[in-house]
């Protein structure tokens, strides 16, 4: 599957999103600073799709990454993104669009989005149908997309992982790319999805879990002028947070490390965006520079 530069002036379609209380993550790396756009819910990994990121690679960022997986025909699906400034950060507000039957991706399979509009087969550098939408206040976005195809028709897979070239009589399938607006495909870390499309009956999905709310290890609340101490890296789930100081004159932050100005109240926020089983962080330390 290749990528070209979109044509400008095509028509958007908006669809009204769901924004999901409760997710469940794909674990995908990301490059450090990039913005991100991760496929959260439905959750895949090597248990139950197939990576094809050396199809797309040299034309994406490092982090983004391709992957193939089975549905059966007449599925519903409520697609949630997860979407970060720099990898770590929830994008608040942020306009995302998804691409369904992605340019030049060959794909030929049939939608219809929540408000009925159907989705055409991909044709060269023209997407099926584009929907638009923006973040919520945890920098998720989620549409709706159902399938519709009757004929043509993949046997059911032999297992969830089965290789792409065991399909039989023959493909039929629709990649989903998801778009951050204003970043260009080297610009952002992506999750394409392709969902082959079989004879089996529409593929239930298993409810999501709700996150929890991450914790930190203690922070010292003194510091002398010119001393530095270390800020916990991680949380206690084990996800990286990302420091920064919103008092720089008295105090500044690099990585993990805080150092002291001058005599005040230093005051740091960490965050980041949270996984399948943990809510997204955003705490605050007031530490008192002496």
């Amino acid at each position: 599957m290749n990528n070209r530069t979109l044509k400008t002036g095509r028509a958007l379609v908006s669809l009204a999103l769901v924004i999901a209380a409760s997710i469940t993550a794909i674990p995908s790396s990301t490059a450090a600073g990039l913005p991100s756009a991760r496929l959260v819910s439905p959750s895949y990994d090597a248990t139950n799709s197939v990576d094809a990121t050396g199809d797309i690679a040299q034309y994406y960022s490092a982090g983004t990454k391709a992957f193939y997986t089975y549905i059966g025909h007449g599925t519903k699906l409520s697609l949630t993104y997860m979407v970060t400034t720099d990898g770590m950060t929830p994008a608040f507000n942020q306009e995302v669009r998804l691409q369904i039957n992605a340019p030049y991706s060959g794909s030929k399979a049939n939608w219809v989005t929540a408000d009925g509009t159907k989705v055409t087969a991909q044709d060269g550098g023209n997407f099926g149908l584009e929907l638009v939408g923006k973040t919520d206040s945890m920098g998720k976005v989620t549409f709706e997309v159902t399938n519709t195809d009757t004929t043509g028709l993949e046997d059911a897979p032999s297992s969830p992982i089965q290789d792409r070239g065991a399909i039989k009589p023959a493909r039929l399938y629709g990649t989903m790319k998801v778009v951050i607006v204003g970043k260009g495909d080297k610009d952002a870390d992506t999750d394409l999805v392709t969902f082959d499309i079989t004879n089996a009956a529409p593929t239930v999905f298993a409810s999501a879990v709700v996150p929890v709310a991450q914790k930190i290890a203690s922070v010292a609340t003194s510091l002398m002028v010119g001393k530095s101490l270390t800020l916990p890296a991680k949380s206690t789930a084990g996800i990286a947070i990302k420091w920064v100081s919103t008092t720089k004159t008295t105090c500044t932050v690099s990585g993990s490390k805080v150092t002291a100005k001058k005599k005040g109240s230093c005051s740091l926020t960490g965050t980041n965006a949270g996984d399948a089983k943990n809510s997204a962080l955003s705490v605050t330390k007031k530490i008192t520079i002496k």
